[in-house]
């Protein structure tokens, strides 16, 4: 680990920045990991377009559907195809809290920088902030990587924000990935923010979040890669210029992506947007696995992938697979 459990907090808000983007998984035609693929991309995102971090195979990246074995391989892969020069965020929340404890502990020895779990499933019962609570704390004190608390609807509630302000406490929890409404983003912020990073994942609210709400880090989200390519990096650009102070220049950075996410929402089917997404980045340059899904989900067909195509090009994005130098 690049720090101690004692300094996870410190070394977060010293180090996590930027735009991240939450990784998809390639797969071959037999449906295994195309794991060269999936190594390009990291690689790709890291090189071509500038992203500050990678939430590794969280729900975007079809998690649920991958054995321990597999979700262990895939943080490896991240790990080696970025060798440090782009923050590692692993997902490894599960059902069973000793598998949470088991993958969290290899995200730590393979190098990964900090790991990501989801607020709690609760069976036949209602959900209580003093089980959250407990749960939280359990995995924590026997872990000492920095953990990112994912505040999601996945398992039907959200966490309040006097609970994630208790979370917050806890020596390494780190940050608050938080999809909730706006005014209970800003009672997180308000109440948790000078301890850990909290953040809100929309790409169309990153660039007021990041200059006028002091949010240092957008975790993430698919948009920072599939807004951009080889041919086009605003995400980037607009990002790096407010960073520098540069309102004016970044705001206009930003404008010009609004045909592009117009574009992107018009063609996601949104019954099949892994595919959709996964055969989108394809067409911009990155592996995209001809759009492959496991099951439960389905992939989109020739008419579908020709609407895909022919958005992506007249957005300018359009690409095929560039040489990315190997992580030293």
């Amino acid at each position: 680990m690049k720090y101690r459990r004692a300094d996870a907090k410190d070394y977060a808000k010293k180090n996590m920045h930027g735009a991240w983007g939450g990784s998809l998984t390639p797969f071959r035609p037999d449906y295994s990991i195309d794991e060269d693929g999936f190594k390009f991309n990291m690689a790709h995102c890291e090189q071509v377009l500038g992203l500050g971090g990678m939430y590794v195979n969280a729900l975007q990246g079809e998690s649920l559907y991958q054995t321990i074995a597999e979700r262990k391989r895939v943080i490896r892969l991240a790990v080696d195809a970025t060798r440090g020069r782009m923050a590692i965020l692993a997902y490894t929340a599960d059902p069973v809290m000793e598998n949470v404890i088991d993958m969290s502990r290899h995200a730590q020895e393979v190098g990964a920088d900090y790991v990501g779990i989801v607020n709690p499933k609760f069976y036949l019962v209602p959900m209580t902030e003093e089980g959250v609570y407990r749960y939280f704390k359990y995995i924590a004190d026997r872990i000492d990587i920095g953990i990112c608390v994912l505040n999601q609807m996945e398992h039907g509630y959200l966490m309040s924000p006097r609970l994630l302000n208790r979370l917050a406490d806890l020596e390494n929890v780190i940050a608050v990935k938080n999809i909730s409404s706006p005014p209970e983003l800003m009672a997180t912020r308000a109440l948790c923010g000078d301890k850990v990073v909290v953040s809100e994942s929309s790409e169309a609210n990153w660039l007021i979040n990041l200059t006028v709400r002091g949010q240092q880090a957008m975790i993430a989200s698919p948009d920072p890669y599939l807004l951009q390519s080889r041919k086009s990096t605003l995400v980037k650009a607009y990002t790096e210029l407010a960073m520098k102070g540069e309102i004016a220049g970044a705001w206009e950075a930003y404008r010009k992506l609004e045909p592009i996410r117009m574009a992107l929402n018009e063609v996601i089917v949104k019954t099949k947007q892994h595919s959709s997404y996964k055969y989108w980045t394809q067409c911009t340059g990155m592996v995209g696995g001809d759009g492959r899904v496991r099951l439960p989900h389905v992939e989109v067909n020739d008419a579908e992938k020709r609407a895909i195509c022919e958005a992506v090009e007249a957005c300018g994005l359009a690409d095929t697979p560039q040489p990315v130098k190997a992580a030293a």
